[in-house]
């Protein structure tokens, strides 16, 4: 892949996790599909995706004061939660991802932030190897401000002693790509692994 190479001259690079390194997102939308039908809140499959990187509660809380709806979120994202833990072991990750975490792997650090809860990620990272090959974890759990906002990126360029501003994230969002320019870095969308411009 031509632009590998130029990945090089980057300080480190920052992937989001689910939907951008791993095939995760349709096991969080069939959750969410599920558990929207339980609580009778309205399920927009496309809409839910634009909302990755965001963790449950908040989404809910979003969906719920845009319907007009009284939901307990805390139950909602309780049963989403559980409903998505039974499948998790399922994700995968994206080939061409795999190729270049690979290639990159002792030449540029490397780290993940991600809106899944640390227990979600680093479940996925274990079951699919990453974890041997990506050390610095960054979690939903770990900031308080999460995408739009950049303290997620920002926090793993800290935690890989990286310049923000030589950092590259790639993402399969509108909000995370919002993420990582906030943070001053460099952005590649990625969907469904395929990277789409640099």
């Amino acid at each position: 892949m031509a632009e590998q190479s130029r990945f090089e001259q980057y300080d480190a690079l920052i992937f989001d996790m689910d939907g951008t390194l791993v095939d995760s997102m349709p096991l969080h939308l069939d959750a969410w599909e599920l558990t929207s039908a339980e609580f009778g809140l309205p399920f927009d499959r496309e809409e839910l995706n634009e909302y990755g990187g965001i963790p449950t509660r908040k989404i809910v809380a979003i969906l719920a004061e845009q319907h007009g709806l009284s939901i307990d979120i805390e139950a909602f994202a309780r049963r989403k939660i559980a409903l998505y833990m039974e499948q998790i072991d399922k994700a995968g990750v994206f080939p061409q991802m795999w190729e270049l975490v690979r290639q990159h792997h002792g030449k540029v650090p490397m780290g993940i932030g991600t809106g899944s809860p640390r227990n979600q990620a680093e479940r996925i990272l274990r079951s699919t190897g990453l974890d041997a090959y990506i050390s610095v974890l960054v979690s939903a759990d770990d900031v308080t401000n999460h995408k739009p906002h950049p303290d997620t990126f920002l926090r793993v360029a800290e935690r890989l002693g990286a310049n923000p501003a030589n950092c590259l994230v790639f993402e399969d969002t509108r909000i995370g790509i919002q993420a990582g320019k906030a943070a001053g870095m460099a952005t590649v969308l990625a969907t469904e692994g395929e990277l789409l411009l640099v």
